[in-house]
């Protein structure tokens, strides 16, 4: 599993894609083309419980209570580390971890396709586009930050929960419709 997966620190490019495989229960990889940094699917067909998997370790992502819009990041199953709690009014999603690093994933612009994580401390870190047409690869990632700070969660988990919100996002517009 964890050894599958090259680590982060040896990445030398800053453009990396997002590689969708099957079709009806599909999972996510985080490449760069030639390696796969990590991997996002989902225990549940709702996408309520995704499971990212990368070199530094297993997460999961789920809801808080069944009602409750505030998602749980755990480490394995069940040690919570952190938090996402979307805007009520705006497309924003605020990350919090436990370790004191806090970030919020937003659309800069109003029909925007691409999902930026920016921080007070560090800027803009990265960016989740949505591709057109992108079947295979829908999701091309850019990142502003490749360094890794010190109180920083991984760069692929951060990576694949911006991916994680953007398909709950596509799955919640699909419903509305």
């Amino acid at each position: 599993m964890m050894g599958d997966y090259r680590h982060f620190d040896q990445l030398r490019t800053s453009e990396l894609m997002v590689s969708r495989h099957k079709w009806f229960f599909p999972y996510y990889e985080l490449t760069d083309g030639q390696f796969v940094y990590g991997k996002l699917s989902y225990k549940s067909s709702f996408k309520r419980y995704a499971v990212i998997e990368t070199a530094q370790g297993t997460w999961t992502v789920k809801r808080q209570g069944f009602f409750d819009r505030t998602l749980l990041i755990n480490r394995n199953e069940d040690e919570t580390i952190g938090t996402l709690k979307p805007a009520t009014w705006k497309r924003n999603i605020d990350i919090q971890m436990n370790d004191g690093f806090t970030a919020t994933y937003l659309y800069k612009k109003l029909f925007a396709k691409s999902l930026t994580l920016t921080s007070d401390a560090l800027g803009d870190v990265l960016q989740v586009t949505q591709r057109p047409f992108g079947f295979k690869t829908p999701f091309a990632i850019t990142l502003n930050k490749i360094y890794q700070q010190q109180n920083m969660p991984p760069l692929p988990l951060l990576i694949l929960i911006g991916v994680s919100m953007t398909l709950m996002r596509q799955q919640q517009q699909a419903a509305a419709h």
